[in-house]
């Protein structure tokens, strides 16, 4: 769990007090609420005894992203915005706590604008940790190695899974050389992005030469070593890694991207200096474990996404079940399933 970063160890002792004076006192039980995510932003606590956990919603599940306790303070960062609640507040344990009003903690930063510069700079730095936690998929380089996110899908597909027939799709007669194929597309060609829907026989693909667009095929193409000459130019693979490295210089040296906030800059510029793709290894042995997953009893793969660029290989199943892995969870994955 990431450290809080806390303006309050900043603040003088008379500036505290200053605070202070302003609050009323509120008390909780274990368990409660002190405020949920969505809500209108009213007010800013400190934490006089007690425990507050702070917790996300992800993938419909709760996630604490945070426990903070006395002298601590947290609900600062939505009352310098016009947006509502962006994490839930709940007494981890019984907890008397400080509560500023919004209005009058903004008339106390305007009068004391030392004290608001130090709150703005703590805001970034909470910001980045926010977006970071809020992302389904973190940011290339930030707990990659241990991805795996699973997205449930319509309830009514999942029910009759077992009493559906299942399809037998183009695909699955050319699977074998459209595996190699689509091996070559990414490790010798501009191709930097795959999505393959196992049950229409289309393929997406994306090109590090036009890299906003997608380009659409159909499998019985893509099994034609001829089709592959007039639409993939071909790349080598350290060569299309310079090309993406380039593209992330070219963006950081935008004036656009100096007047990004603090702390997206500080996001992106960490992805960019750190980032490096997918091992032609690991995309190997991602694609030629397509077939076992397409052959798994009742639960069968439907579509399947695989980049260089992120570490993190999205699977559909006939189930309307979405599974996000890294490489080293895919082989996990692969041996629980499989």
């Amino acid at each position: 769990m990431k450290k809080h970063y806390s303006i309050i160890d900043n603040l003088s002792s008379l500036d505290i007090q200053e605070i202070k004076a302003q609050a009323s006192k509120k008390i909780f039980k274990k368990g409660d609420t002190v405020f949920s995510e969505g809500d209108r932003v009213d007010a800013f606590y400190i934490i006089e005894s007690g425990q507050v956990s702070i917790v996300i919603g992800k993938c419909g599940k709760k996630e604490e992203i945070s426990t903070l306790g006395s002298g601590d303070y947290f609900g600062e960062m939505a009352i310098f915005s016009q947006h509502k609640r962006t994490a839930s507040a709940i007494a981890a344990e019984d907890t008397v706590l400080l509560s500023i009003e919004k209005n009058t903690f903004l008339e106390f930063l305007s009068s004391h604008p030392r004290i608001s510069s130090k709150i703005h700079q703590l805001l970034g730095q909470r910001s980045e940790e926010l977006i970071l936690k809020e992302n389904i998929l973190n940011t290339v380089g930030i707990q990659g190695d241990n991805l795996h996110v699973s997205i449930k899908g319509d309830p009514s597909l999942r029910e009759t899974t077992f009493t559906r027939e299942r399809y037998t799709s183009v695909i699955d007669k050319l699977l074998p050389q459209l595996v190699q194929n689509l091996e070559e597309l990414l490790l010798n060609r501009c191709v930097y992005r795959i999505f393959v829907g196992l049950n229409n026989g289309e393929v997406r693909t994306s090109s590090v030469f036009d890299p906003f667009c997608e380009d659409i095929h159909t499998a019985d193409k893509l099994v034609d070593d001829g089709y592959l000459d007039r639409h993939f130019p071909k790349m080598a693979y350290v060569e299309k890694e310079k090309l993406i490295k380039g593209v992330y210089r070219f963006i950081s040296d935008d004036p656009h991207f100096n007047q990004l906030p603090d702390h997206w800059g500080s996001i992106f510029k960490r992805t960019y200096d750190h980032w490096l793709p997918v091992t032609k290894e690991e995309l190997i042995s991602v694609l030629r474990k397509l077939q076992d997953l397409r052959d798994i009893p009742d639960f069968y793969l439907r579509n399947f996404g695989v980049s260089m660029i992120q570490d993190a290989i999205r699977m559909q199943f006939n189930c309307d079940g979405t599974h996000i892995v890294s490489a080293k969870d895919y082989k996990r994955f692969l041996a629980e399933n499989v």
